[in-house]
This record gives C-alpha cells, structure tokens and sequence, in this order.
C-alpha cells in the first residue's frame, strides 16, 4: 500500500524537520476546525445577546430551549466559551511546528482533546435527548465536527501505530 504524505517542512537552520505527516489529516482537520470555531464563536455570542439565535423551533428541535436550560453552563462557565476554547487549542495542535514536533506532547495532546471532546458530546446528546427532550441544531453541528475530528486523531494514531511496525 502506498502512502502520501507531504514532505516535512524545514525548519530554521539548525532545526530538524519532523516526520512528514498525511495529506489526508492535514486539510479536513483544518476545515472541520474552523467550522467548529465558527460555530462556537457564534453560540458564544447568542449565549450573551440572546436575540442573536436562529434557529427553526418545533416540538423536538429548539435551540433556545438547549442554550438556556440549566445545563448550558459548567461551574457557571458558558459551554459555548468552553466549545470556543476546544477548537482554539484545537487549531494550535495542529499547526505545521506542532504537527511536525519531535516531542509527543503535541500528539498527546490532539489524542487527550478528542477524547474529552468526545465525552462532552455524550454528556451533552444525553442532556438534549433524555433530560430536555430538545435538540439544537448548532449544538449538533459542534457535536458531528467533534466526533469527525476524533476519528480524524485517531486514524492518525492507527496510521502511526501501522508505520512502527
């Protein structure tokens, strides 16, 4: 099987380069990124000015119920704050110098993200379908990118794990 990866990037003189790393990790990652951080950029600000949402209202789908029940928050922060953080940290972990770091810290760091990441959106799917009987639609939106991202990471890690065989 072959495998297409971009040639490592050098760096400044004296530095050496990392591992190349996969095309196909590199852009979805960024596109699903930058549209989870839009996402949260924008709940963060209905979340403040709450006439700002939009969203289609029916017996099932209703955002305002969602982002203004009691479980929007966590110890009183925002979680679309929290949503805007993830991706913030998200977008960092995946520039070229963390990307091509030597240190597993970076990596680490991608794996440990998702994977709370993911345990948020568990928790939050069984607050809107058990408890509130609503869903958001921008809520959901967060959620898919989230799971989307993880399996993203977690290819990466299955193609590394492959690789050092």
């Amino acid at each position: 099987m072959v495998q297409h990866t971009e040639a490592p990037d050098s760096g400044a003189a004296g530095d050496r380069p990392g591992p190349a790393r996969p095309r196909w990790f590199t852009l979805p990652a960024w596109v699903l990124t930058l549209a989870g951080l839009g996402i949260s950029v924008y709940l963060t600000v209905a979340h403040y000015n709450k006439g700002a949402m939009v969203c289609t209202t029916s017996s099932t789908i209703d955002c305002h119920s969602v982002t203004n029940s009691d479980y929007s928050d966590l110890l009183g922060i925002p979680l679309p704050l929290l949503g805007l953080g993830f991706f913030v940290a998200f977008a960092v972990l995946i520039t070229p110098p963390a990307l091509r770091s030597p240190s597993p810290l970076p990596r680490w760091a991608r794996l440990g993200s998702v994977i709370v990441g993911m345990l948020f959106v568990i928790y939050l799917v069984t607050v809107e379908l058990a408890i509130l009987h609503k869903i958001c639609l921008w809520c959901t939106g967060v959620h898919a990118i989230t799971i989307l991202l993880f399996v993203l990471v977690l290819a990466d890690e299955f193609r590394r794990i492959g690789q050092a065989d």
